[in-house]
Order: structure tokens, then C-alpha cells, then sequence
């Protein structure tokens, strides 16, 4: 018999194994057609047609595979744009999460119904590090705050490097000096201070009889390494106190019954058997707990090998021998039940899921994904939450353990549509273009839920993280899965539409220009770097990929010039080719890539991939100059500090350079499947539209997009000149499991992409040298009716200027068009209102993005 949270699992999972059968071959050929045109990017065609079948049929298998085509499958609720630190209760009914910054941290408390998901808000308080105890009683820290306190954050202004580091540990040490342990009883709203009597609190939680115990430090200790239970008279009992070579204690977590797990700071953990004082210290790493409280599994190093052990909490047997490998192992996970036992291993370049029975046996692969598999958890005894990619973008997906190796049904149905076998997406925003990094996921203790960190919005650079609520026992409803095709076929119609407006006047030009791009001509630019080996600037390999870079360029008709600059005790260069523009000289667009590598390996993807998709690019516009001026910078040093970019961009304001866009790519040459597809990253969301659409009209390159220039060569450019930068980075953000390894080598790089990647950059740069500049200046005066007045375009040729204004969830709702840096309108617009301006020149092409106000 299976319970409730067994059931609700199984029926969210079922999906097209189990109803696809009653589908009707009409139906299943249109989703297939649907889904064709979705894999090769032709999302219009796709979504028009989903839209239609979603509408005559809105059957649980039907809408199970359009959902997961197009997002997601369970219920989400976004509760905040902005969390940190979420945490469960142990019965899984009460959840918090963290806001604000130091001074003026908060901890929101919220209440969920089991069964039907209601979430409630229940009460906001001042301070962080929350413990929930069944009965909604909630503890957490709060630092009493004073002048000396606030006089030392202060000083941190401005601060960096080492004088910063010893300010922010006195900062440390007075908020610690200052923490108290609040308690607010279940249905009140009456806060206490809890005396810890000497004790200085790090983290608080709960055992299973409802005492609050506190993992802390005496006064002015560097890390927590005891134990107490806060008696609230008297002094509080101290359960273990850490000594000898384990004086510190990482963590620790209550256990059903009288156990806590202590996981020392210097290796190895312990059981703690609080009602006896028992101390049950243990040799592993990595120890994981079932939901049940009643097992736990480890591992241990034995030589070259690495042993997977179990233990009963609470039982007097000796760990049991579960699994031994050579192989890297990582992240073990034990089932509800203590019966399977889950855990990360790397049969070659990247991280895999493996499952083994508790009992021994033979290990059974679950993943074979290209990428890596991660952090496997387990919600239900059959089913498995986990993670993929890399840190910077990981995506999380279910699954079910009796379908991965079972009958193959969804094997047998197997469609284009479908995902592997067994395993289903869990998060995404339900846009078509945006990426959503996830970074954090706290799934309940019952399994049925998953509270979500992520960039939801697409935005990695605001230090806003939406905290989504994942219901595992509810799926989409039709009406809600209608309402988000409807919606993405309106964005998608209106982005292609868009595009093809602006690279009309210059369709055939563009087109004669990327169809003379080679793959063959890529691939000898990247064994002819691969040969130099790494080219770090320390590595003969950096001098040897100048040389071969500055003669490429000279080949193709350039003077190349040599930017020398020296960088850990070496001398190194940037190479940069010139062409120079036949209308505005004066104005410059950059197209770069970073040529060097890290120091153990060549850098085939990162960034060979980019520099090979420059060269092409450099060659095929050399006898194509554009209106402005174009500037192909092969940057140095990115490996160590990003040192080549910002070199270039100080020389260019040195100079007076008016450098009005950017397009920067980085890591454009893996792909994890058939489909030729990657990410735009950028700071400019004209840009990013400009690149959409310049890869769907021109190229077979499908596009994604997230807001992201952070840690890459398109930082220089933001930091001196705004927010001006494009480009393509992979796909979807760092999926590469051969990032920064000896084996990121040539035959990982599927050379096609990089010439679509090539493609869309040519495509880019022209409409951009050939187009107005976003333009500058402008501002708004309310009088009786309100004024917008802007400077004028820096380029000649323009005949006149778009305005448009609105609120703003629609911006672009009103529009005129004027002659003059100036518009007067009609009434005084009311606060909150958008104003957008754009120039239109004498040959049609529009600024290819908006100078945007708002009103105040």
C-alpha cells in the first residue's frame, strides 16, 4: 500500500509511460510535429501548434508533455523576488527564509497546509538563523545593534584587500559579542531572550523532545565547539564539548529520537545520544541522514579507494560495507527506510548518479548525461531529486527509480518530446529565451515539496534570488498551461517580427556575408591552437598564439596591432585588428574573445572556440567594411584576472576611444546534444534582441539568453563604458563538465556551432555598425506638460527620433515621431511613466536599443 506522498509522486511522475497510450494517433503525430519544430528552434511554428492541441485535448498526458516542453509540470509559487537560507520544520508544515542586509537581517516565517499547499504568512522577525520546531515555535540569533557596531560597517566603506579582511573579522567579533537567542512560542507574538549564558551562539536547533540546543563557542573562540541545551533557567547543559584535534564543530542537525550529528571542522563526525551523553565518534566524510531519521550513510577513504558505509542510528552494529570504488566518489544520499543508497561518481570526465541496494550489490547507473550529475537527495524511496551542470547554472530533475532501468515503456513511446528515460525537469520560468540559474534547493522533509533559490528573471547580476515553492502533488492545470503558450507565442512573434524589421534594409548583405563563413577554415584555426598546448600567459604556448594571431590577421589584410603589457613577471600582448568604418571612423564597435587558456590544459572550448569564431569572422568582414569602425580584440590574461580586457579598455580610454558597443564570446564550442544552441550573455537587452534575432534570420544557432557579464572580459567594457555589451557564452551558462580541465581538448568542440556562433556575430556587428548608437542624455522636466529633450545622435544621417512612453509593464504603449532632441507632450505625464527614445537615420535602421527615463 502506498501513502500519500508515494502516490502523489507516482501520479505527477506516470506522465507518458502510462497515458500515452490513450492518446490518439492524430494527437501524439501533432505533438510530435510540435516538438520537431521546437528542437530545431522554429518556436512560433511549435508553439501555435501546442497551443491548438492543448486546447482540443486536455488530457494528463497531453498536457504533461507540452508542459515539460515548455517549462514546467508542478506548481510553483514565486513567495519573494528576493531570499536567502530557506529552511524546513521537521513535519515539514512551517518554512522561513532570510532578507536584508547586515544590520537589518529578517527572517520570514511562513505556515503550508499538507495537503492542499496553502501557503500563509505568519510572522516577520528581526534576525537570522531560524529553527522551526514542530509546533510553529521558532527560534533564531539576533545581534543587538549599537554605535560601535555600526561605526565599524561603516569603515568597511572603501575598504579592500587585506585592511578590508581584518575590518570585516572585527566586524565578526562584535556582531558575536552581541548575538542573543530569541524564542517566539507557537500562536504568539511575544518575543524572549533565551540566556546562553556565556555561551556565544552560532547555530540553533530543535531535538525531538522540543529543546532547543545551541552549537556555540565560549567568548572570543575563532569557531563553535560545543554543544548545549538552553535549560531557560540557569546555565545551559552542556551535552559534548570538542577538544583535542577536533576542536571545532562544522554542523550540527537533530535527529528523530535522542540523536544529534556532529560534523567536526577537521574531519570525521559523531552521533551524540543526548538523553545517555553517549558520544559515538565516527571516520568518514560526507555523512547524509534518511528522512527518517533512522540511517546514515558515509564515506571513507581506505588507501586508493573509497568505501560507501551505512549505519543504523541509534543500533549497536558496526557500519556496514554498502560500496568500494577507485573512482571519485561524492555525495552519498540514503532512502527513507535506509534500503538504497544514492551517491555521485565519476566513471570518466563527469560526475554520474549511481544506486545501490543497502544490502550490497552491484551499483545501477542512472544518469548518462553529458554533463554533471549531482547532489543526488531522495523524496520518496523510489524517487530521486538531483542536480545538473555546473555551479553557475545547475538545473534540477526527478527520478523515478523503477522507470530509469524498468520495463522501457517511455523507452518504446519515445518521442521527440519526451526526456530520458525516467527522469523529469523540475524547475524553470516558462519563458521560451531566459535562462533561470538555479542555486539552492531545500526539499521538505515529507518529500512532497521543494523550496527553490533562483534567478528567476533571468538576471544574474542583480543579488536578488527569487525563492520559489515547488508542489510535487499538484500539476499545471490546462487553463494555466494554455495561458503560458498564449503568452510565449505573443514574445516569441513579437521578437521575430521585430528582427526581421530591423535587418531588412541589409538582409541580403548579411546573408552574403555569413554564407561565405567555413567550418573547415574554423576547425584549422583550432588545431593550429590546439598544437601550442596551454596558452596561459606563463606557458610558451601564450607568445606562440600572438604570433599565430597577429599573422592570421595580416593574411586577411589587417595591420594588427600588438597592445604589450607586463603581467606575473612575464610580458604578454593583446592583438587587435582594425577596420576601420566608411561612414563614422570615430565610433567603435568591439568584437572579442580571450585566446589564452588555463594553466593545466589548451582550452579548446575556453576559449580557443571563441577566438576561432573571431578569426572567421575578422576574415569575412575584412572586405566588408561597415559604417562605423570595428575593432577584433583577441584578449590575453582572462585566465589570470581578466588582465588583456581591462588593459584594452583602459588604452581605449586613454586614447578617447568612443567605444558605443560591445560583443564578447566566451566558451561557445561544447554541446551536450544535437542541438546547435547557446547562450547570449549581456548587459544590454537591445543587444540581446539584436542577437536573437540575427541567429534565427540568418543562422541554424538557437538562442538563449540571461543578463550576465560578471567574472568575463565584458566587465571591462561595463565598467568604463556602461552598459553596452553582447555576446555568446555556452550553452545554457557553463554546462561544460571540461571548464578549466586538462580535458577541454579539441575533438570535445562541435565545430558547426561555432561557426553558427561565428554567424550571429557577423550578423550582429553589421546591423550594429550600421545602425544608430543608443543615445544619450536624456531627461525629463515636469512642467504643466512634461519635456523630454536628449542629445542628439552622435552619428550623421538621422533623420528623426522615435518616442515612446507608457507605464511600465508596457513602455512602448504610446509613440510619436519628431525631428528635433526634444518632445513636448500634450498633459504632464503622470510618475512611473516610461520614456523611451530611439534614432532612425536616412538609410531606415533604427538605435538598436532605447535610451529609457522614467518619470518622477
Amino acid at each position: 500500500m502506498m501513502d500519500g506522498r508515494a502516490v502523489g509522486l507516482a501520479l505527477a511522475l506516470c506522465g507518458v509511460a502510462g497515458l500515452a497510450q490513450a492518446q490518439s494517433p492524430v494527437v501524439r503525430a501533432a505533438l510530435d510535429s510540435a516538438a520537431v519544430a521546437w528542437d530545431t528552434g522554429d518556436y512560433v511554428n511549435a508553439l501555435d501548434g501546442l497551443h491548438r492541441i492543448v486546447r482540443a485535448d486536455r488530457s494528463p498526458g497531453v498536457r504533461e508533455r507540452v508542459a515539460l516542453l515548455t517549462g514546467e509540470w508542478f506548481v510553483s509559487t514565486e513567495l519573494t523576488a528576493d531570499a536567502r537560507a530557506p529552511r524546513w520544520s521537521a513535519d515539514g508544515r512551517w518554512f522561513t527564509w532570510e532578507t536584508g542586509e547586515a544590520g537589518a537581517l529578517r527572517t520570514h516565517v511562513a505556515a503550508v497546509d499538507v495537503e492542499s499547499g496553502a501557503v500563509q504568512r505568519v510572522a516577520e522577525l528581526a534576525g537570522a538563523g531560524a529553527a522551526l520546531r514542530d509546533d510553529g515555535a521558532v527560534a533564531w540569533l539576533a545581534v543587538a545593534e549599537d554605535d560601535a557596531l555600526r561605526a565599524a560597517r561603516a569603515a568597511l566603506t572603501g575598504l579592500t584587500g587585506a585592511v578590508a579582511a581584518r575590518q570585516r573579522q572585527g566586524i565578526a567579533r562584535l556582531e558575536a559579542e552581541r548575538t542573543r537567542v530569541m524564542l517566539r512560542d507557537a500562536g504568539t507574538t511575544r518575543d524572549r531572550v533565551v540566556s546562553t549564558a556565556g555561551v556565544v551562539p552560532g547555530a540553533l536547533l530543535w531535538n525531538a523532545d522540543g529543546a532547543l540546543l545551541v552549537l556555540g563557542g565560549a567568548p572570543g573562540s575563532a569557531a563553535p565547539d560545543r554543544l548545549v541545551q538552553l535549560t531557560g533557567a540557569g546555565a545551559p547543559r552542556v551535552l559534548v564539548e570538542a577538544g583535542g584535534t577536533r576542536a571545532a564543530i562544522a554542523s550540527a542537525r537533530a535527529l528523530p529520537g535522542p540523536h544529534v550529528l556532529l560534523v567536526h571542522a577537521r574531519g570525521g563526525f559523531a552521533l551524540l545520544d543526548t538523553s545517555s551523553g553517549a558520544l559515538h565518534e565516527v571516520d568518514g566524510s560526507a555523512p547524509s541522514v534518511s528522512a527518517d531519521g533512522g540511517h546514515l550513510v558515509f564515506t571513507a577513504a581506505e588507501g586508493a579507494e573509497t568505501v560507501i558505509r551505512v549505519l543504523a542510528v541509534g543500533g549497536a552494529a558496526s557500519p556496514r560495507e554498502v560500496h568500494r570504488t577507485v573512482l571519485p566518489v561524492a555525495n552519498p544520499a540514503i532512502s527513507p527506510g535506509g534500503a538504497r543508497v544514492a551517491f555521485q561518481m565519476m566513471p570518466r570526465e563527469d560526475w554520474e548518479i549511481f544506486v545501490v541496494p543497502a544490502a550490497g550489490g552491484a551499483p545501477l547507473r542512472i544518469t548518462h548525461e553529458i554533463q554533471h550529475d549531482l547532489q543526488p537527495h531522495f523524496l520518496s524511496p523510489d524517487t530521486l531529486l538531483a542536480l545538473m551542470g555546473e555551479a553557475r547554472h545547475r538545473r534540477s530533475y526527478l527520478y523515478d527509480l523503477g522507470r530509469v532501468h524498468g520495463s522501457g515503456e517511455r523507452v518504446a513511446t519515445r518521442t521527440v518530446a519526451d526526456d530520458a528515460p525516467g527522469r523529469l525537469r523540475l524547475h524553470h520560468n516558462n519563458t521560451i529565451r531566459t535562462v533561470a540559474p538555479e542555486y539552492e534547493w531545500v526539499p521538505s522533509p515529507d518529500g512532497r515539496r521543494v523550496l527553490i533559490l533562483a534567478d528567476r528573471d533571468g538576471d544574474t547580476i542583480s543579488p536578488e534570488r527569487a525563492l520559489v515553492l515547488m508542489d510535487l502533488t499538484r500539476t499545471v492545470p490546462a487553463q494555466a498551461l494554455e495561458d503560458r503558450l498564449a503568452r510565449n507565442l505573443a514574445a516569441e512573434s513579437a521578437l521575430r517580427a521585430a528582427g526581421a524589421r530591423a535587418f531588412e534594409p541589409m538582409r541580403g548583405a548579411v546573408a552574403d556575408a555569413v554564407g561565405a563563413v567555413s567550418t573547415a577554415r574554423i576547425y584549422g584555426y583550432a588545431l593550429d591552437l590546439f598544437r601550442f598546448d596551454s596558452k596561459f600567459i606563463t606557458q610558451p604556448g601564450n607568445q606562440q598564439a600572438i604570433a599565430y594571431i597577429a599573422e592570421k590577421l595580416r593574411s586577411f589584410g589587417y595591420e594588427p596591432r600588438l597592445q604589450w603589457f607586463d603581467a606575473r613577471g612575464v610580458r604578454t600582448a593583446n592583438v587587435i585588428g582594425v577596420l576601420r568604418g566608411t561612414v563614422h571612423p570615430d565610433l567603435v564597435y568591439v568584437i572579442s574573445s580571450h585566446f589564452d587558456s588555463v594553466e593545466r590544459g589548451p582550452g579548446a572550448d575556453d576559449n580557443s572556440s571563441g577566438t576561432t569564431a573571431l578569426l572567421e569572422a575578422a576574415r569575412v568582414l575584412a572586405t566588408r567594411p561597415q559604417p562605423a569602425t570595428i575593432h577584433f580584440a583577441f584578449f590575453t590574461g582572462e585566465e589570470a584576472g581578466l588582465l588583456g580586457s581591462r588593459e584594452y579598455v583602459r588604452l581605449a580610454v586613454a586614447n578617447g576611444d568612443r567605444i558605443v558597443g560591445a560583443l564578447n564570446n566566451d566558451m561557445v564550442g561544447f554541446a551536450n546534444d544535437h542541438r546547435l544552441d547557446n547562450t547570449i550573455r549581456y548587459s544590454n537587452a537591445g543587444i540581446r534582441d539584436l542577437q536573437h534575432a540575427a541567429a534565427g534570420l540568418f543562422t541554424r544557432l538557437i538562442t538563449y539568453d540571461a543578463r550576465y557579464y560578471r567574472s568575463t572580459d565584458a566587465a571591462a567594457y561595463y565598467e568604463a563604458y556602461g552598459d553596452i555589451v553582447g555576446g555568446i557564452g555556452s550553452y545554457p551558462i557553463l554546462g561544460n563538465p571540461h571548464y578549466h580541465q586538462s580535458h577541454d581538448v579539441l575533438e570535445t568542440i562541435n565545430q558547426q556551432l561555432v561557426a553558427e556562433v561565428s554567424k550571429t556575430t557577423i550578423a550582429s556587428i553589421m546591423l550594429m555598425a550600421s545602425s544608430p548608437s543608443r543615445l544619450t542624455g536624456l531627461r525629463v522636466t515636469q512642467s504643466a506638460p512634461t519635456e523630454a529633450v536628449w542629445t542628439p545622435a552622435v552619428e550623421s544621417g538621422v533623420r528623426e527620433y522615435i518616442v515612446a512612453w507608457g507605464p511600465p509593464e508596457d513602455p512602448l504603449r504610446d509613440q510619436v515621431r519628431v525631428t528635433e532632441a526634444r518632445v513636448l507632450f500634450r498633459t504632464r505625464l503622470p510618475a512611473g511613466t516610461v520614456i523611451g527614445v530611439k534614432a532612425i537615420n536616412v538609410a531606415g535602421y533604427e538605435s538598436w536599443d532605447w535610451a529609457r527615463t522614467a518619470v518622477r
